[in-house]
């Protein structure tokens, strides 16, 4: 019986260090990057043998991002870590250790879907489709682009999945509500998960450790508290030996910090979408051209569609006066091309050697953008 503890302290210690590590090197791209660069400076010269000599992988990135080669190597490092750390952590610490841990993954976990349920609300996760996605036909799209696409369309799915993350994060901070929270972020983790491998969505590692962080927090205490749920103590909250008021004070300053952190992309996206002078979809109108469209897409990208393949070549663009616009390429090609905007709108662009004549149309009015609802078929 003994032994038998022993085994399962081991396991939740093991999972516990790993989701520290996690929680600590794993760069979340919303908090800026100095994440990266400590894990950089950790681990990576470290992944970079790994990946040259286990995966044969040279030159490969290092950005840890989701579903990448460095964070399946970074990930096989920390299992490896914790499971040294799993047998020097006696069991004298085990149960600070853990507790510890328990503060760490559910401020981790709120933070997270806080973030993501935000960025539902405000469409910034699924935004509406850009005109080049409207233009492509259903079949040329890959799965994750189209499954994206379809979901931005919805303003009312994105309000209501984003309300219900917020509304589970929130009761996090809450001790009495904190494991119906996590059975809510329980689910909605599950669905994330199906969803990302059912359309092959990279971020489906990330996802696995967020559902399990969930399930590790929803161990033998968590569910032992449905019994304290559902009977309410004779104390008060407020009661002056259970209320402390410096618990208070720094659950509202970290609930404030993390909240003006996620909130400031907001509004810098504000003020850099009223910097851009193009936003849109241009019809070629020039006979002797290969062009169909051009698109102008809110993260700065030009985007010419050929009439014949329809095949789309995207140029990340800077607009500067004397009507010059800089277009880099994928390989860092850089080059500079006059584009003239006319006072009805249309468009005069010189590319390699022509002249392309557009005019504007109004996508906005397409049928995938329309806000529609119907109780009755007929």
């Amino acid at each position: 019986m003994e032994s038998k503890s022993m085994f399962f302290r081991r396991i939740a210690v093991f999972f516990g260090v790993f989701f520290i590590q996690f929680n600590l090197f794993f760069p979340l791209s919303f908090l800026n990057d100095f994440q990266l660069k400590i894990t950089y400076f950790l681990f990576g010269d470290f992944t970079q043998c790994i990946l040259e000599n286990l995966f044969n992988k040279r030159n490969t990135r290092l950005d840890y991002s989701s579903d990448s080669y460095s964070m399946l190597v970074l990930i096989i490092i920390l299992l490896f870590s914790s499971l040294i750390f799993c047998f020097i952590i006696n069991q004298k610490w085990t149960k600070n250790f853990l507790t510890v841990t328990e503060y760490v993954c559910v401020s981790y976990i709120f933070i997270i879907l806080i973030k993501y349920g935000l960025d539902k609300i405000f469409q910034a996760q699924f935004p509406a489709p850009e005109p080049n996605i409207l233009f492509t036909r259903f079949g040329n799209l890959d799965k994750d682009i189209l499954f994206w696409s379809t979901i931005g369309t919805s303003k009312m799915y994105n309000i209501i999945t984003g309300s219900i993350e917020i509304f589970s994060g929130v009761l996090l901070l809450f001790k009495r509500f904190r494991f119906l929270g996590l059975l809510i972020a329980m689910i909605c983790f599950s669905q994330i998960l199906i969803i990302n491998i059912s359309f092959d969505i990279s971020v489906k590692f990330f996802s696995v450790i967020l559902l399990t962080m969930n399930i590790f927090l929803l161990r033998k205490n968590g569910w032992e508290l449905i019994l304290k749920i559902l009977s309410i103590p004779k104390k008060n909250y407020f009661d002056k030996k259970s209320f402390l008021p410096y618990k208070t004070f720094f659950k509202i300053l970290i609930i404030g910090i993390v909240l003006v952190k996620i909130g400031t992309p907001y509004l810098n996206n504000e003020k850099e979408n009223n910097q851009i002078k193009f936003t849109g979809v241009y019809e070629v109108t020039s006979s002797k051209n290969q062009y169909q469209y051009v698109f102008f897409h809110k993260d700065q990208y030009l985007i010419f569609m050929e009439k014949s393949s329809e095949k789309m070549t995207a140029f990340h663009y800077d607009i500067f006066f004397d009507n010059l616009i800089i277009l880099e390429d994928y390989k860092s090609h850089i080059s500079k091309h006059l584009l003239i905007k006319n006072k009805d709108n249309s468009i005069a662009l010189t590319f390699k050697n022509q002249t392309i004549y557009a005019k504007p149309i109004q996508y906005q009015k397409m049928n995938a953008l329309q806000d529609t609802f119907h109780f009755l078929v007929d």
